[in-house]
């Protein structure tokens, strides 16, 4: 579909005909996405061969947008170049030069595709997607000081001049414990796997839960590959007094059969709703739960549901297939690369900052100084008919944009929780290594 969709730019580049109903020229085209644009695969011209063309303007903002346009993650890629397309349709802003830069997916792509946008004059990158691409070209990039914003969800890669627009579990655990604390549980317990994405999740679930007033009291570790989960829930529910286990909240940041193998456990063993409110992250969304009845009244975060319908909808029928779930921030990096353009460009890193944030197609969202972010984010619940809203999204962001502290080595914010399936001591080290 997509080839097709090429091969139709390039006659409308041609021709000077609109595209798709919408009122852009071949001069747009041209101005927006350079003269190569839309070009048949078979003429081998690669979206790294962007370097030599010169775009717009000295009074153009030219961005490098970095994905996967080759490779295993080709159609994720090809998927986010057509939101990002998309959204410089919609907002037709006449300053904006988007150039597009095969990552290959790897972390040797990343940097030629680094060194071909350097080469345009680019001056902001969009992407690229994964942590290793990020790492491979965040030195040069913070040396050039052309500011980064990826879309990877790896934190460990994150900093300031290196930022990213996607979804990050720790947005997401504090949505929800801010959630569990405005409903009176405050004491709260988690399963986490034992890789560096937990100990990721475990950090932001501190810090979370000294913000919102929230005791941590038990936390579990297990095997990323673990499918019994019976002796690690029999420890965390061991010191039970008559019926309360300790905590009032669970949260489980796993999906598909595993997710279910985990809370069919707790069950199992009487812990469950109304007693404890099962919590998860927006990874619940990838597994049907409408039939899963102990995790009915269970609560997730997800990206506000009417938005991300009507973005799937538009760009189905623009482009005749549903998108990629990372469509949207592609979309909404475009976004923002169009306020930006408006802004005070010798302080990039300041504008993109702001503490007001951003409104795109996703709802509201900010760019943190330490490189996470935060998004408007719904609270959900399962039901049998599927999640339904509790919570809306808020729409736009208040206060300073200053992320909320970082523990300090002594770990004097928290008091640490009890640990299960995993050393103690080894945790608490892992947690003191945060930048």
């Amino acid at each position: 579909m997509f080839k097709k969709i090429n091969a139709l730019l390039l006659c409308l580049l041609i021709c000077g005909c609109s595209f798709l109903q919408q009122s852009h020229s071949q001069a747009f085209w041209g101005q927006h996405f350079g003269s190569s644009y839309g070009t048949p695969a078979e003429s081998g011209v690669s979206s790294t061969d962007y370097s030599h063309v010169d775009l717009g303007n000295q009074n153009s903002f030219r961005v490098a947008m970095l994905l996967p346009l080759s490779g295993n993650d080709s159609g994720v890629g090809e998927s986010m170049k057509n939101a990002a397309m998309m959204a410089v349709g919609d907002i037709n802003n006449n300053n904006l030069v988007v150039q597009f830069y095969d990552t290959k997916g790897t972390g040797s792509g990343a940097r030629v595709a680094f060194e071909n946008a350097l080469n345009a004059k680019s001056d902001l990158i969009l992407g690229p997607l994964k942590a290793e691409e990020v790492v491979a070209i965040s030195n040069e990039a913070l040396s050039k000081n052309v500011p980064v914003v990826s879309f990877s969800t790896s934190p460990n890669v994150l900093q300031e001049g290196v930022y990213s627009i996607g979804l990050l579990s720790d947005d997401q655990i504090k949505r929800i414990v801010r959630y569990s604390s405005d409903q009176g549980r405050r004491r709260l317990a988690a399963v986490l796997p034992d890789n560096q994405s937990g100990i990721n999740m475990f950090k932001s679930l501190l810090k979370a839960g000294q913000k919102y007033g929230v005791e941590i009291t038990k936390v579990g570790f297990y095997s990323p590959t673990a499918m019994d989960f019976g002796g690690l829930v029999t420890s965390m529910i061991a010191s039970r007094s008559g019926g309360d286990v300790g905590f009032d909240a669970l949260l489980v940041p796993e999906f598909g059969n595993r997710l279910k193998a985990i809370t069919s456990m707790f069950s199992y063993y009487d812990v469950s709703a109304p007693d404890v409110l099962f919590m998860g992250t927006s990874v619940w969304a990838n597994t049907g739960l409408s039939k899963e009845t102990e995790l009915y009244g269970a609560v997730y975060p997800v990206m506000p549901l009417s938005r991300i319908e009507d973005f799937n909808q538009k760009y189905s029928e623009l482009f005749g297939s549903r998108p990629h779930s990372l469509g949207i921030y592609a979309y909404d990096a475009v976004t923002m690369a169009s306020i930006l353009s408006h802004g005070n460009r010798d302080d990039l890193n300041e504008e993109i900052t702001r503490n007001e944030g951003f409104s795109g197609m996703s709802g509201a969202f900010r760019i943190l100084p330490n490189g996470l972010n935060e998004h408007g984010l719904d609270v959900v619940k399962i039901t049998a008919e599927g999640p339904q809203l509790l919570e809306a999204a808020m729409q736009q962001f208040y206060g300073s944009v200053n992320a909320y502290g970082y523990m300090p080595e002594n770990n004097g914010y928290v008091t640490m929780p009890q640990i299960y399936g995993k050393d103690a001591e080894t945790v608490r080290a892992a947690i003191n290594t945060m930048q």
